[in-house]
């Protein structure tokens, strides 16, 4: 049986399906078990009358809040429900890794830690909805930057971010052994960029790494980060390229916006605007 995802549960009301995912929450009342079921697309209930089956609902007592877990049941219609007005009828549950309780912290708790605790358990910090919601809106974005950019001609390029000299003059450099000799982490593509432009390329575009030795002591720094950077030939002046960037920014945030931004509203209680 193949995988269904939450946010497609509504397409298979009264057929049986198989949902992956971790559990957010469990209420193990007398005669009723409920699970909260969590993948990556939504929130569903699962729901267990301990009677029809008393071995699986001492599986389902044991089990610790994201565990991951296997689900196949019945998706049936159910108004009470908050969660999309639907439920699953569980007829057979698969732990594929039951948590050990208690966990480092609760992702979805109403306290949570501090962020230097949360960071030495970064995976579990990562399945709260704003973080996933990040993730999910920079890979939008990338996906609607190369778009636009494809759209107008530009070539992708990847340059070496290990170099023999370094890249640009005045910024500080992160130098490594490099067999019997000394290299350098690129601290930006911007010469190989310059070199694709004198080949005739005309119009290149890199996301990728880029790498500063430059110290800092607060939580925004340079020594790490993904630049997004483009070249262009022919053009008249700098007002070229700003007008260029302008249109293209404005094209990311409307991609964006189509598919986040009732979320982002949600999440952030952000609403994003196009430029």
């Amino acid at each position: 049986m193949e995988r269904t995802l939450i946010k497609d549960l509504n397409q298979h009301i009264d057929e049986t399906v198989k949902i992956q995912g971790w559990l957010q929450k469990l209420r193990d009342q007398k005669s009723m078990q409920f699970l909260i079921m969590r993948d990556q697309t939504g929130l569903t209930q699962v729901a267990h009358w301990k009677k029809g089956n008393p071995e699986l609902a001492e599986m389902i007592s044991a089990l610790g809040t994201e565990s991951a877990l296997t689900i196949i049941g019945k998706v049936v219609e159910n108004e009470v429900v908050k969660l999309g007005g639907l439920e699953i009828q569980i007829e057979a549950l698969i732990v594929e890794n039951n948590a050990e309780l208690p966990l480092p912290f609760e992702p979805f708790g109403d306290n949570l830690p501090d962020q230097d605790f949360r960071l030495d358990w970064r995976y579990m910090d990562l399945r709260r909805t704003s973080n996933l919601l990040i993730f999910h809106v920079q890979t939008t974005a990338e996906q609607a930057m190369r778009e636009y950019w494809l759209d107008h001609n530009f070539v992708e390029i990847h340059s070496p971010k290990i170099m023999g000299v370094p890249s640009e003059s005045g910024a500080e450099l992160f130098s490594l052994g490099y067999f019997d000799t000394t290299a350098y982490l690129a601290q930006s593509p911007q010469f190989y960029k310059q070199m694709a432009m004198a080949a005739g390329f005309e119009r290149v575009f890199e996301i990728g790494p880029v790498f500063r030795a430059d110290p800092s002591f607060t939580s925004r720094h340079m020594t790490e980060f993904t630049g997004v950077d483009m070249e262009m030939s022919w053009i008249d002046s700098h007002e070229d390229v700003m007008i260029f960037l302008e249109n293209w920014l404005a094209y990311t945030y409307t991609k964006v916006i189509e598919k986040h931004g009732q979320q982002i509203k949600e999440v952030f209680d952000i609403n994003l605007t196009v430029p």
